[in-house]
C-alpha cells in the first residue's frame, strides 16, 4: 500500500505529526509519499519515504485543519483517490483522526475497517451581461457570494431551474452541498445534512426580510444568482479561494460537478454525534487559546 500525505506545515510546526505518521506507516510495511517541494525537509529522514505524485496511492491524507483539508482535495480531486485527514486545525469538520489516534486510524485503514463516503461537489461559472463566460471553479463545500468591503447591501437575484424565485437584500448567499451545511451554511442557520446525501442549500445572509429559511433542491438542479447594480463590489468565493472579479449584470451559475469525492469514514462516531462533539470542542478551543 501507499499513503499520499499533505502536511500544512502551518499547522503540523516541524512536520511533527507527519514524521510520527511517515513511521508508523513504515512499521506496517507502508510507503509514505510525499509531495517533491519538500524533499529537502526532515521528512527526507523517514524510512522508506518517497517524494513525487500521489497518482499510485490508496489514500491521500491531509494534515491540518478543513481549510487544508478542502486544498488538498483542489489540487489531487482528478485523481479519483479516497481522502482521509489528520486533525491539526482548530476542530476540524472534515478530519476524521484525531493526532492521539493516528495508530488506530491507520489500522483501520489497512484491516479495511471503513466506510468510503460519496461526496457531491458543485461547478460555479460566473457569466457577463451578455452570456460569456468570466471564469469557473470547483467547490466541495459551498460557493458563498458576499457584499463587499464596505457594509452596503448587495442585491441578489435568486432562480432555480429558470424560474425567478426570490430578491435577496443583505449580506449575499451562500449555495452549499451537504458537506458543506458543517460550514458557513451552519452559521447562518441553515440545515444540517448528512455529507452522504445529495442536494443543494440555499441560505440567505443577514437579509433584509421576514423569511430567512433555506432552501433545499434537488443534487441535478440549476441556481442562478443575479447581481444587479451595486455600490460596493461583492465577492464570489468558492470554497473560499478568490474568483474573478464581478461586474454589474453578472450571472453566477451553479450546478452539481460531475465528479464526486471519496472521502473515508472510520466510524469512531455517528454524523450528528460528531458536528454536536465538534461544535462544543470549538467553543473550548477558542476560548482557551485567548488566554
Amino acid at each position: 500500500m501507499r499513503f499520499g500525505i499533505h502536511s500544512n506545515s502551518n499547522r503540523d510546526v516541524g512536520y511533527r505529526v507527519a514524521v510520527a505518521l511517515g513511521n508508523i506507516l513504515y512499521e506496517r510495511g507502508i510507503t509514505p509519499v510525499f509531495r517533491e517541494t519538500v524533499s529537502d525537509t526532515i521528512l527526507a529522514n523517514i524510512p522508506g519515504v518517497e517524494f513525487g505524485g500521489f497518482d499510485n496511492c490508496d489514500f491521500i491524507v491531509s494534515i491540518g485543519g478543513d481549510g487544508t483539508f478542502l486544498g488538498v482535495v483542489s489540487d489531487y480531486r482528478e485523481l479519483g483517490i479516497p481522502y482521509i485527514g489528520i486533525n491539526k486545525g482548530s476542530i476540524g469538520f472534515l478530519t476524521e483522526i484525531a493526532e492521539n489516534a493516528i495508530d488506530d486510524g491507520v489500522d483501520r485503514l489497512i484491516e479495511g475497517k471503513y466506510k468510503i463516503v460519496e461526496r457531491m461537489q458543485l461547478k460555479a461559472e460566473l457569466y457577463d451581461k451578455c452570456g460569456r463566460l468570466k471564469g469557473s471553479d470547483i467547490c466541495l463545500n459551498d460557493v458563498a457570494v458576499l457584499r463587499g468591503n464596505k457594509p452596503h447591501i448587495v442585491k441578489l437575484g435568486l432562480m432555480i431551474d429558470g424560474k425567478h424565485v426570490e430578491r435577496f437584500y443583505g449580506d449575499g448567499l451562500v449555495v452549499a452541498t451537504p458537506t458543506g451545511s458543517t460550514a458557513y451554511t451552519l452559521a447562518a442557520g441553515g440545515p444540517l445534512l448528512m455529507p452522504e446525501m445529495q442536494a443543494m442549500l440555499i441560505t440567505p445572509l443577514c437579509s433584509h426580510t421576514l423569511q430567512t429559511t433555506s432552501y433545499v433542491i434537488g443534487p441535478d438542479s440549476t441556481v442562478e444568482v443575479e447581481l444587479g447594480s451595486f455600490e460596493t463590489v461583492p465577492i464570489i468565493s468558492p470554497d473560499g479561494h478568490d474568483f474573478v472579479n464581478v461586474e454589474e449584470n453578472d450571472v453566477l451559475r451553479i450546478i452539481r460537478h460531475e465528479q464526486n469525492i471519496r472521502t473515508v469514514q472510520l466510524g469512531y462516531t455517528g454524523f450528528f454525534q460528531n458536528v454536536r462533539r465538534k461544535i462544543i470542542q470549538r467553543g473550548s478551543f477558542y476560548e482557551n487559546s485567548q488566554e
